[in-house]
């Protein structure tokens, strides 16, 4: 029997349909379905350069810093300015807070709460997970709540609010935080430590950095019952976590936290190994999207909607490297940094929903590291400047780089005149939740869909761990929806 459905997933904003066709209770096509055009890049023609800086961020209220930081560097890429080093610490630390706090809750908001569904009423996990994840009730969701509150202090600390700060502008920081703003940051970094620890790991930052291989892992998850690594893991174990979800395609990285001569993220494309990343080599294909032209470099394409296109179905574009299909993300950023742990674990259960997620649930260990580096030197250095003049250039073009929390954000501007010529955006979500492209390759998760059972075709809860192991974000991806257009939400 062939059954098609078309599901609303996301959970942060209802701009993604997944269309699916099941036969004998296994997915055989997906959809990736954008349902929303946004137009952000038109928006930004024929406007001062500087007006990206405080219109990119209104793109998404959960990455705005990313996409300011994403803008702010195409515009000193245009410019050709370097700002002090004072000012990327608190770029560095503004950018690891939002990406901590989303990690946070969309772990314990997004994911976790499908385990209270009652297709696992049966389960072992059921009533722990009920108790700790249930929406609004669970005991680990108010505490999520809590500290996230907290974490974002650090951006208000820096920039003065949170979402759609405007402290990035080209030469470094348009605030200057006080000394005591800056303590205060220091002291919130170390609270973060300490709750995390205690609440997710159950152990020392040191002591999990121990954890190298699968085989230890085991054993943690043995010895730290009560730890959420655990709870994942047995969770995972009973749910096939560890076996749906794979897309078998490779990781785009951008640069990001950014020193005086290298970014700890480098650019890079890890498929079996890592490999230094051709930022020419980007392409974005609308074969399938709801647009018109052909593929092209996205310093020179254009975003013309085209509702009527025969074999559209997507508002989102495909954007390719070097003409292969790319995902983005924190198990792209554990990989090439060559972390043992998930090196096995890849090399065990290749990009499942499992290696994927958990690498969320750890990026965090690594931000704490990284944060206290940052906020160390910005103490040590507390008397250097934050800014440096650019010198305003009538005709140029920029390119900005950054690593949001849910992977490459690409910011591209060529400016004519004084004025934006052209303003395209690639986000993390346009490249996991891409449609086909003119080679009908999948996007990642419409691949990530495909062979996977579905036990209740009226419950298909499988499908929502995998879409949401990509952590989707389409309102930064989708770029008017016509009335006449049907979209079941």
């Amino acid at each position: 029997m062939r059954i098609e459905l078309r599901v609303p997933v996301n959970r942060v904003e209802g701009d993604l349909d997944i269309e699916i066709t099941i036969e004998n209770n296994k997915i055989v096509d997906a959809k990736s379905i954008g349902t929303l055009y946004r137009g952000f890049e038109n928006i930004l023609k024929g406007r001062d350069p500087m007006d990206a800086l405080v219109i990119t961020p209104r793109v998404c209220g959960i990455c705005s810093v990313s996409h300011l930081l994403a803008s702010t560097k195409a515009l000193e890429s245009a410019y050709n300015v370097k700002p002090p080093m004072q000012a990327v610490r608190l770029r560095n630390l503004s950018i690891m807070a939002e990406n901590f706090q989303s990690d946070l809750r969309q772990v314990y908001l997004m994911f976790m709460p499908d385990f209270t569904n009652e297709i696992y009423k049966n389960k072992d996990f059921f009533e722990e997970a009920t108790k700790l994840y249930a929406p609004f009730k669970g005991e680990f969701t108010k505490k999520i709540l809590d500290i996230t509150k907290d974490i974002l202090k650090i951006i208000a600390y820096i920039g003065g609010q949170w979402p759609h700060t405007s402290h990035m502008v080209p030469g470094g920081l348009s605030v200057i935080s006080d000394d005591l703003e800056i303590l205060r940051i220091k002291y919130l970094i170390e609270k973060f430590q300490i709750w995390y620890e205690k609440e997710v790991l159950n152990t020392s930052i040191e002591e999990f950095e121990n954890i190298d291989s699968y085989d230890k892992l085991i054993e943690f998850y043995k010895t730290h019952p009560n730890s959420q690594i655990a709870i994942f893991t047995k969770i995972a174990k009973e749910t096939n976590l560890f076996n749906i979800g794979k897309t078998g395609y490779g990781f785009i990285n951008y640069p990001s936290i950014d020193t005086d001569t290298f970014s700890k993220i480098p650019a890079s494309f890890f498929d079996t190994k890592s490999h230094n990343l051709d930022i020419d080599e980007i392409t974005e294909d609308v074969t399938y999207s709801w647009y018109k032209g052909e593929s092209e470099n996205p310093m020179y394409e254009e975003t013309i909607p085209d509702i009527d296109k025969e074999n559209g179905y997507s508002f989102a574009k495909a954007p390719r490297y070097k003409e292969k299909v790319a995902q983005t993300g924190p198990l792209g950023e554990e990989l090439v940094l060559e972390n043992k742990l998930f090196l096995d674990l890849y090399t065990k259960f290749s990009d499942s929903v499992y290696v994927r997620e958990l690498a969320r649930f750890l990026r965090p260990l690594r931000y704490i590291k990284w944060m206290k580096e940052e906020i160390k030197n910005i103490i040590e250095n507390i008397k250097e400047p934050t800014y440096i003049k650019p010198n305003i250039l009538k005709n140029t073009r920029g390119i900005g780089l950054s690593h949001a929390a849910r992977g490459a954000l690409g910011h591209w501007i060529e400016i004519e005149n004084y004025k934006i010529k052209r303003y395209q955006i690639i986000a993390p979500t346009t490249w996991n939740g891409s449609p086909m492209d003119k080679y009908n390759q999948k996007g990642p998760w419409e691949k990530a869909l495909i062979g996977t059972e579905i036990k209740d075709i009226e419950n298909p809860i499988e499908m929502g761990h995998i879409i949401r192991s990509f952590d989707p974000c389409l309102v930064c991806t989708v770029h008017y929806l016509d009335k006449n257009m049907k979209v079941r939400v």
